[in-house]
Order: structure tokens, then C-alpha cells, then sequence
């Protein structure tokens, strides 16, 4: 095995183009998972990620052509690399972190790493996590003592899916480790593909940091979502409320729309408030009421422009377009699409059309647009996927039974469907929207 041989444990939406990059830098890298479709779909050149990640297929099916990546869902296989980089699920359960897979992880990777080691955790922590429970149990399973016989860093990932590769190689790293020798190794991994700056610091502000960043941009969204819901109130149009305020220097007021979703930004607030629980925050869990009401607030959008539209007592069909969280994505997870569909499912027969995603959730999930238009009382956009912006306005009210549109992401012109003969109503647009 080559001395700058890695191995990425892990092989989601982090530890692959992760381990696409590393490998054609050069590094012989083994990519290792527990999902056994996963490794077959690697092995033979595809990408198990669907959706628009530009790069991505192309540079899974030259590395492992070259030999350069090699997946497998054997763990032993990391004690023949020079660095091990960890990039799995921190998901929370009930508000509160729940580390269990990492916590795995980590037992196995201690039980497998050897002297001279350099171990990289990628994964969002709670403030703390590199001291309470990373090195115990690396140490613990190994006997091997972080800062003398490994190193270790933590250099949490900084990407979003449909940008996965671009964000990896051009986005400044934060740094974490637990002594100068270990950044002085990660930095060498790192600064193979990285071609933006690296920021030196210790684990615990490179914890604190990266779920500061994403509970940062949760509290922006809110404040939109909530100016979205007073222009609600006022008549106004939240969509050009923002263009005027941000015409101002020194303001960005984000877009809004029917909720936040992913991976990241609806559990890190949590994870950086799990850390201090005699804190009392007001801000974070503020922002995220706001933002977890938002799908509950387009159903109920949705819900009462259809009783205002179609005849009482009969019951209606609704398609909700986007099962993904993210344009041009296949990423369900926190989907607001999944809390639209709970609160129709009792009420409505439920259709769901999306262009990425393949498995359906609860409802039947129709590929083609139109098809899952047929028929339909009403037609909720949950996700700006580009497919929806180039709707033929016309064909669409031919198949609908009911020409009502519901747009949680500001895809339609309100003027211009109107004109078509849809009634329309639309997140932060009151009637003048």
C-alpha cells in the first residue's frame, strides 16, 4: 500500500466526493461503508448519488477505472493507510444529539487504527465531542494515546448536494487538532485538494464553529420566513420586499419559502445547544419554530385554497411537486415535502412527483410531471426543481381538474398564472404577490 494511502469511512454525501478527490490526488484511497448496493454501485463506476452534482459521476468512474478507489465494507482494511477520515450521520433525535453511529464508528476504528496514524472526523459535533468522547474511545480500543502515538483532527465538511464537489475543493477548511503535529498532517491530506485556505485551531472552536455557521444561516431564513408571513398579512410581495432591502450595504435578507430541509441546518442548532444545556438560548430555538412551521403553514395554505375552490364535501386530489429538500437533488432528509404530505395524507388523495428521487414516501411517487398533474385540484411546489420552471402553464391547466396552484418557492409569476385562469397563492405573496 502507498504511504499516502487514506481510507474514508463513511460513503454519503460527504465521504464520497471525498473520497473521489483524495483518490485523484494521487492517494490509493479505500472507501468503507455498511451498505452493500452502495459498494456495488461504487465498484462499478457509478454514482449512488442522483440528481445534478456536476463532476461527480464522471470522477466516481475514472478513480475506480484508474484503481485509485477501491470500496468495501470491510473496517480492517483502514489499518493500511496513513489517515482515516470519518464521515458519518450525527443525526438528532427529540432536540438532542444522538451519536450512536459515530460512536460505532469510532470503537471500530479504534480497534483497527495502528501508531503513526492520522485520524480526520468530518462529521458535525456537539461543542466538546473531540474530548468527551472522540479520543476516549479511539484511545480506550486501542491503547494508543492521541498526540504521541495518532493524530487527530477534526475538519468538519463545509459542502450542500448539486455542489458537492465545487464546495469541497473551493471552500475554506477549519482545522481542529488536538496538537500542532496532528494539524501539521491534516493540512498535508488536506491541502491535496483544497484549494482554498486552511484555518489552524484547536477542537473545540473548530466544533463550536461549524455548528455556529449553519445555526447562523437558519436564524437568516427565519427572519425571512417570518417577513414572508407579515407581507402575507399586509397584501405585500416578501420577494420584493427582499430585492429593495437588499439594495441597502451590508444586508442580505435570504430567500423564504416552505421550510429548511437537509442534513445540516435543522439539527445544528441543537447540536451546539446540547453542549450547554444551563444556557438558555432565546435566538436558535426561535428561528427553528419558525422554520419547522413552514410546510405546516403551506399545507394549510394548500388545504384552505382548495375548500375555497372546489365543491363542498368532495374530495379532493393533490399533487405535491418535490419529494427532495434541494433543486435538482435526491436528498429527502428533513424534506419539508414529508411534513406536506402528513398533514394532506387524512384529507386528500395524494399524489408526489419528483425528477430525482426514486423511492416514493407513503404516497405514490409518478415520474412524469404531467401525469402526476392529471387530475389534481391543486398543485403544491415544494421544490424549485429546474423542471418546474419550464411548465407549459397551458398544459398544465388542461390536465388539472382544478387549476389551483400552491408555490412554497416562489417559481410562478402570480400576474402571469392568474392571467392563465389559476388561482394562486404563494408563500410571502399576499394578493398583490
Amino acid at each position: 500500500m502507498p504511504k499516502d494511502a487514506v481510507a474514508v469511512v463513511g460513503l454519503g454525501y460527504v465521504g464520497l466526493p471525498l473520497a473521489c478527490l483524495l483518490a485523484e490526488s494521487g492517494s490509493h484511497t479505500t472507501g468503507v461503508d455498511i451498505d452493500p448496493a452502495k459498494i456495488r454501485t461504487i465498484m462499478s463506476g457509478r454514482s449512488p448519488i442522483v440528481g445534478e452534482e456536476p463532476g461527480l459521476p464522471e470522477l466516481i468512474e475514472k478513480v475506480v477505472k484508474d484503481g485509485l478507489l477501491v470500496a468495501t465494507d470491510n473496517i480492517k482494511e483502514i489499518s493500511k493507510v496513513a489517515a482515516i477520515f470519518i464521515c458519518v450521520d450525527t443525526p438528532v433525535r427529540d432536540r438532542m444529539p444522538d451519536l450512536t453511529i459515530l460512536k460505532d464508528v469510532l470503537r471500530n476504528v479504534g480497534k483497527n487504527i495502528k501508531k503513526g496514524q492520522l485520524v480526520s472526523v468530518e462529521s458535525t459535533l456537539p461543542a466538546g465531542t473531540c474530548a468527551s468522547t472522540v479520543i476516549p474511545l479511539l484511545e480506550g480500543n486501542s491503547g494508543l494515546k492521541a498526540g504521541r502515538d495518532f493524530s487527530l483532527v477534526h475538519c468538519p465538511e463545509r459542502v450542500m448536494p448539486g455542489k458537492l464537489l465545487g464546495n469541497m475543493w473551493g471552500v475554506e477548511r477549519v482545522l481542529g487538532g488536538v496538537d500542532s503535529q496532528s494539524i501539521k498532517k491534516g493540512a498535508y491530506f488536506y491541502s491535496k485538494f483544497v484549494k482554498a485556505e486552511l484555518h489552524p485551531t484547536d477542537l473545540l472552536s473548530a466544533e463550536i464553529s461549524k455548528t455556529a455557521e449553519n445555526a447562523y444561516r437558519d436564524v437568516q431564513i427565519a427572519f425571512a420566513n417570518e417577513v414572508a408571513l407579515l407581507c402575507e398579512a399586509l397584501g405585500g410581495d416578501a420577494f420584493e420586499v427582499r430585492r429593495l432591502v437588499n439594495t441597502s450595504p451590508y444586508r442580505d435578507m435570504h430567500i423564504p419559502g416552505s421550510g429548511v430541509g437537509g442534513h445540516c441546518l435543522p439539527k445544528d442548532s441543537w447540536l451546539l445547544l446540547s453542549s450547554a444545556p444551563e444556557f438558555k438560548a432565546k435566538v436558535m430555538p426561535a428561528a427553528r419554530d419558525i422554520n419547522e412551521m413552514m410546510p405546516h403553514h403551506l399545507a394549510e395554505m394548500a388545504w384552505t385554497s382548495v375548500k375555497k375552490t372546489i365543491s363542498s364535501g368532495s374530495r379532493p386530489k393533490i399533487a405535491v411537486m418535490g419529494l427532495a429538500f434541494l433543486k435538482n437533488s435526491d436528498d429527502t432528509r428533513n424534506s419539508p415535502s414529508i411534513v406536506v404530505i402528513d398533514d394532506l395524507k387524512d384529507r386528500a388523495d395524494l399524489v408526489v412527483h419528483d425528477p430525482f428521487v426514486k423511492e416514493p414516501y407513503i404516497v405514490p411517487l409518478l415520474r412524469g410531471v404531467y401525469d402526476a398533474l392529471r387530475g389534481a385540484d391543486c398543485a403544491i411546489f415544494v421544490t424549485d426543481h429546474s423542471a418546474y420552471q419550464s411548465l407549459d402553464l397551458d398544459e398544465m391547466k388542461k390536465v388539472m381538474r382544478t387549476p389551483l396552484i400552491v408555490d412554497g418557492r416562489n417559481i410562478f409569476n402570480a400576474s402571469d398564472v392568474r392571467k392563465k385562469g389559476f388561482k394562486y397563492a404563494g408563500i410571502g405573496k399576499g394578493r398583490s404577490g
